[in-house]
This record gives structure tokens, sequence and C-alpha cells, in this order.
């Protein structure tokens, strides 16, 4: 008669050097990711971490991936929403962050696939998004046709308009923006850097081409230095 199975007891996994080589490894070394990402991956764990001691009384220094399990990542979820009043957007962000851990977590400890299995099932929430409005290009043109103040930060800001309205881009890719972005020959253009390092090239109207070239003469700086800038020099 066969002996009866026994059940292995499973050896908990420390969180600590988990979470140094995900971060080390896993998205520096491997993945390249970008430092936004970098870093609301930190935020993320630096809570979910702060949950779990308040829970099991454990230091973030004594945590195991075990403790991770799928009903107290749903209990975190669910305080993000209802304790911290984080949209659902931003609940489906630390989702992603978690379930990238986990899946690390899977590939690297292979006996922990039961456990990262179901936190993976862990479903996002759908959320509405308003429906943008914008401004019509009468009422772009109004703003332009604006006769600009004489101070530098008002100056400033219709250059900003004027680049926002010729290329498109996002906010964040123009304030983004260095001297060496921008390309005079053979046709004056600007590099755009956007979402998950997409680069594209935006041809700008001669128009704005030269009321950037004036705006960029008046203010000198090395090609690296950034287009727009505080009142204290930075971007």
């Amino acid at each position: 008669m066969p002996a009866p199975l026994t059940r292995c007891k499973p050896t908990p996994h420390p969180l600590p050097q988990l979470l140094q080589n995900f971060f080390c490894q896993r998205l520096q070394s491997q993945r390249n990711a970008s430092p936004q990402t970098m870093a609301s991956s930190r935020d993320t764990f630096r809570l979910l971490l702060t949950f779990t001691e308040q829970e099991l009384r454990h230091a973030p220094s004594r945590q195991h991936l075990e403790d991770w399990d799928p009903q107290r990542i749903l209990r975190f979820l669910n305080h993000l929403e209802k304790t911290r009043h984080n949209s659902v957007r931003t609940r489906n962000a630390r989702l992603a962050a978690i379930r990238s851990l986990m899946r690390y977590a899977g590939q690297l400890i292979p006996e922990t696939l039961g456990l990262t299995a179901r936190v993976l099932a862990i479903p996002a929430k759908r959320s509405e998004r308003p429906l943008m409005g914008y401004l019509s290009k009468p009422e772009i043109q109004v703003l332009l046709k604006t006769p600009p103040q004489a101070s530098e930060i008002s100056q400033r800001y219709r250059m900003l308009w004027l680049l926002l309205y010729n290329t498109g881009a996002r906010i964040s890719e123009i304030l983004a923006l260095d001297r060496q972005d921008i390309k005079w020959t053979p046709s004056p253009s600007v590099q755009l850097q956007g979402k998950g390092r997409k680069q594209r090239q935006v041809p700008l109207w001669p128009s704005v081409a030269a009321q950037l070239k004036h705006w960029l003469h008046e203010l000198p700086g090395a090609p690296d230095s950034p287009i727009f800038t505080n009142r204290f020099g930075h971007r």
C-alpha cells in the first residue's frame, strides 16, 4: 500500500531581497524602466508595506511575499479608494505595479506560482473617463493675438501656447524640451519624446519658428538647457 501523501510546509520568502531584486534587476537592468515607472512602483510598495505592517504588526523588513495574498491585496485596494480617496485610475495603477512584481516572483520562484496566479487574477476596475473639452480655433487665435506684456513671464507663456498649438503635444512634452531638441535645418522642427520614450519630429510653422528663434536668442543657454524654466532657472 503506498504511503499517504504529506503536505510540505511552504517556506516563506522574505520581501526585502525580492523587492530589491525587482527594482535593480527587473525594472532597471532588464526593462530599463522610466523614472516615472520607478517612482510609481516605489510609492505603491511603500503604501502596501505600511498597510501590511498595520494589519500584521510586522515591520517591512520582516514581511514575506506570502503576506501579500489576494485577500490582503483586495483590502489594500479598497483602502486606497475608501480611506485615501484615490481615483479608480490610481487604484488600477497600483494594481499594475503589484502584478508586475507577482509576475517576476512567479518566474523567479516557481513554488510561489499558486500565490502569484491568484493575485494576478484580481481584475482592474472599470472607470468612466469624462469627455475632454477643447478650445476652438477662433478661441485659440484670440489668445495668441492678445498683445503680450513686456514681462519675461508673459512672453514665456505666449511661446508656450504657440508651441502647444503648433505641435499638438502634451504639456509635459513641451516642458521637457531642451534647446538641442529644436532642429533648424533643413526646415524648422521640434523633436518630442512622449510616453514610453516614443519620439516624433513635428514641423514648426514659419511664424512660430521665427518667434521661437527670437525667444531663444534673448535667453541664451547651453544646448542641453531647458527651453522653459521657472524663476529659479530650473525646468
